[in-house]
């Protein structure tokens, strides 16, 4: 259970409130939606979640709120083991979520990748319960060899702009290696090269994985954002023709749910995956019906409000001192976009939209249980094992 008592000492009585509330919204809507409960020895949950600029403020919507590392942590705690992408360079956000998670979760995390290759200066991890699931001691980041890198045109071959990365884990009778992507979007226009970079990434580490898989007596899992459209796009295609069995949903991760970006695969050993309820496919967590709702825009109005004022003077000053005609323009930019988002109560109602998603995330989380105790498979094995 998160370590809710901070919220107790809090000072202000509304944040209180409307954190407990929050929290208690969420709650209700993870086991109205039959959200699985933890099975400590029968099941292990888990899921992706590309958790939107963790937590810089790059994009001037950030930072995150007091009360968004509780909805945040929150959500992760009903996951025993969940793979998280766009993971900022500072890790004090992410320590903030551990300190209000079980004492039993703990996380790995890759280190930033560089911007100069398509990286945005972010990292991929897992959170994991400890009581639930083991880290093996294996962990890596996938490098391509030669014949597998990435050649949108005939003039470049490069890696990974975000190199994927994998955790080797056990829980109960279940061996898995799980691995996390960021796959490059590029362009949505299936001729452009940047859409087939895309495309290639997807391949290639569907590829690379499918090779490891033959070789491994681990089950292979690979998850994260895709930035797939839809099943039947060329991405998801990649999936399954590598091997892959892909989680299917009836709405899609993105704020809107209209586009399938983030996905949850499988490359299985033989007769040992099986999905609990494998006829759901709601697998995916609409947390904005909870939390950072669009009834919710009033009480977020002031704070918009009050922190726009304070990033309009702290750019103010800054363009009073910068000397350089990047830096000139990127705060007079960065003036424009704050006085027109507060100009009037539409453009601000429309400035929520996007600030919202920077408190929470404009991808939503996924999450799949599979069965991790075969003990009744191995019985009935060594039962015949003589008369094979």
């Amino acid at each position: 259970m998160p370590y809710y008592y901070p919220l107790k000492k809090l000072k202000n009585a509304d944040l209180r409130l409307r954190t407990v509330e929050g929290l208690q919204r969420l709650r209700k809507q993870l086991k109205d939606e039959r959200f699985p409960s933890k099975k400590t020895s029968e099941s292990l949950i888990l899921g992706t979640w590309n958790l939107r600029n963790f937590d810089d403020d790059r994009f001037n919507y950030g930072p995150r709120l007091y009360e968004s590392f509780y909805y945040i942590a929150e959500i992760i705690n009903h996951f025993d083991v969940i793979a998280i992408q766009e993971i900022c360079t500072d890790l004090w956000p992410l320590k903030r979520v551990m300190n209000i998670l079980d004492k039993d979760y703990d996380y790995i995390v890759t280190d930033v990748t560089h911007s100069s290759i398509g990286g945005n200066q972010e990292r991929l991890g897992f959170i994991y319960n400890k009581s639930k699931v083991t880290f093996t001691g294996i962990a890596g980041e996938i490098v391509l060899p030669p014949k597998l890198m990435i050649s949108e045109v005939a003039s470049k071959k490069r890696q990974f702009a975000r190199t994927p990365f994998g955790v080797d884990f056990q829980s109960g009778w279940f061996k898995f290696f799980f691995s996390t992507v960021h796959i490059f979007f590029g362009s949505n226009s299936p001729s452009s090269p940047k859409y087939q970079r895309r495309v290639q990434e997807i391949e290639a580490v569907a590829k690379y994985i499918a090779k490891e898989a033959k070789h491994s007596d681990s089950n292979h899992i690979l998850v994260g954002d895709f930035n797939i459209k839809k099943a039947g796009s060329a991405g998801f295609n990649a999936l399954e023709k590598n091997g892959f069995t892909v989680v299917t949903n009836n709405k899609g991760s993105n704020r809107d749910q209209t586009k399938f970006y983030d996905q949850i695969s499988f490359r299985s050993k033989k007769n040992e995956l099986a999905f609990l309820e494998p006829e759901r496919k709601d697998r995916v967590i609409q947390f904005f019906n909870s939390i950072f709702r669009d009834e919710d825009y009033g009480t977020y109005k002031p704070i918009m409000k009050e922190r726009i004022a304070d990033k309009l003077k702290t750019a103010r000053a800054a363009l009073k001192t910068a000397t350089s005609k990047t830096a000139k323009k990127k705060l007079n930019n960065q003036i424009a976009s704050l006085t027109a988002a507060r100009k009037t109560d539409a453009s601000l109602r429309a400035y929520y939209d996007e600030w919202r998603t920077f408190q929470a995330s404009d991808h939503l989380p996924l999450w799949v249980e599979i069965k991790i105790d075969f003990s009744d498979q191995y019985l009935e094995k060594l039962k015949v094992m003589d008369n094979q």
